[in-house]
């Protein structure tokens, strides 16, 4: 039996015949579940076809896979049959396709619930037998391992290898209604330390790129697993949320492990910049936090939810010093975008401040209106953000303030390589997804 997964990538970014492949290398990562998937297709042809780095394949499956992001459902929904039309038995999965699973069933012959993985199996049991469900509702996660051949696809990045050591989501009350991996995993469940072990030792690739919503949200567990793995010397970048500076005396122990870059989570900078990014003992907080971490050579990714309420154009240029001035390595901006039916949706919409058009739910198109301000004009004062902080005078005064705590490698390798990769995507207007 053939498998096709296809994973598809907005117009920006999508794949043109004769022409080279656009955005940086470095983002140009494969989807991890369909790693998670070729690995349990033993005995089965799987195909990964992504969107961003070819044009359609000529493989004819028995079964296509199809990932659905809430901005590219209507996309999803006339390619897949002008595509491959009425024969092909299509299955998607996604966030769009677990909030609203009745609208996926008009072009898919079954819908997942949740995570694909966990109900892998029974998919290809059932369509085997000829019993194929309307929707797989998934209860649990039982599945880790991937096929890490997917990740030498020509096109994909060569510079790092992606992990995942956890399912579900880890963040502030505050940000839950903004996260995907809420939607997707309604439930904790973490690797065994073993199997994770195991599998760092197989990874060729110097640097490992942990896909966990808070790595560090079980301390002891993310420790034992670093240090476990100190004797493969891999480099590591993971996100966590603010509580790392409960305890600063993780710092050196995270750097001996070769941890490079930490992405700080909305939740550190808060929903509320707008009244606190004019007070010194925050500015001051801030500036003192990350000079911890640099301290211990160690670049520093900010990521930042925008599109509140009392934002200005005076406002963004006040961020941008400040973001400057506190020394961030990393900028990743999103607008506030809430998942839709989560609470602060239904509030918004209950209001009238939401847009209902899925396609602008890219968490960079603003869908909240805001009082007095035009979508238009926050968005251009985003991308004047964006652009600036990844300006060439921008990256060398940052690299001159942060090179002696960094040191020459870190310098060249996590933060100048990053940096201008994020310019090269800009450059080419094709983003980076947050």
């Amino acid at each position: 039996m053939k498998v096709l997964f296809y994973n598809p990538a907005p117009p920006q970014r999508r794949f043109v015949p004769f022409e080279a492949i656009k955005g940086s290398a470095f983002f140009r990562r494969s989807n991890y579940e369909a790693m998670r998937l070729s690995h349990l297709a033993d005995g089965y042809e799987f195909y990964y076809y992504d969107e961003q780095i070819e044009e359609k394949p000529n493989f004819s499956p028995d079964l296509l896979i199809v990932n659905i992001p809430i901005n590219l459902a209507r996309y999803i929904s006339t390619t897949v049959k002008e595509q491959w039309g009425n024969e092909i038995t299509t299955i998607c999965y996604g966030v769009y396709a677990t909030i609203f699973p009745e609208e996926v069933k008009k072009f898919s012959k079954a819908v997942v619930i949740g995570d694909i993985v966990s109900v892998w199996k029974r998919i290809l049991a059932d369509f085997r037998n000829r019993q194929l469900s309307e929707i797989y509702e998934a209860d649990k996660i039982d599945h880790f391992n991937v096929d890490r051949s997917i990740e030498t696809k020509y096109g994909l990045t060569m510079v790092l290898s992606q992990l995942r050591t956890s399912f579900g989501c880890q963040c502030d009350v505050s940000q839950k209604d903004f996260c995907y991996e809420n939607v997707l995993y309604k439930s904790y469940k973490e690797w065994g330390i073993e199997g994770v072990v195991s599998e760092v030792a197989r990874i060729n690739r110097k640097v490992i790129f942990v896909l966990d919503d808070d790595f560090l949200f079980n301390r002891d567990y993310a420790m034992n697993i670093l240090e476990r793995c100190w004797r493969y010397k891999k480099m590591w970048i993971f996100q966590t949320k603010s509580s790392i500076f409960n305890d600063p005396k993780i710092l050196p122990r995270l750097r001996d492990d070769g941890v490079r870059i930490i992405y700080l989570k909305e939740d550190w900078l808060g929903r509320d910049l707008v009244k606190r990014i004019d007070k010194k003992e925050f500015v001051k907080e801030k500036e003192h936090q990350i000079s911890l971490i640099h301290n211990y050579r160690m670049a520093v990714g900010c990521k930042i939810r925008l599109g509140y309420e009392d934002e200005d154009h005076s406002f963004y240029r006040r961020l941008l010093k400040f973001l400057i001035n506190i020394k961030v390595d990393l900028l990743e901006v999103a607008v506030q975008t809430p998942v839709p039916k989560s609470l602060t949706y239904q509030e918004y919409e209950k209001d009238g401040k939401i847009a209902k058009d899925t396609t602008l739910f890219d968490q960079w198109m603003p869908v909240v209106r805001l009082s007095g301000v035009k979508p238009q004009s926050l968005y251009s004062w985003m991308e004047w953000l964006r652009d600036r902080f990844y300006s060439w005078d921008s990256i060398l005064l940052r690299n001159i303030l942060i090179s002696p705590k960094l040191g020459f490698y870190n310098t060249a390798f996590f933060y100048l390589i990053p940096n201008l990769s994020y310019r090269n995507n800009f450059l080419e207007k094709v983003g980076h997804p947050p």
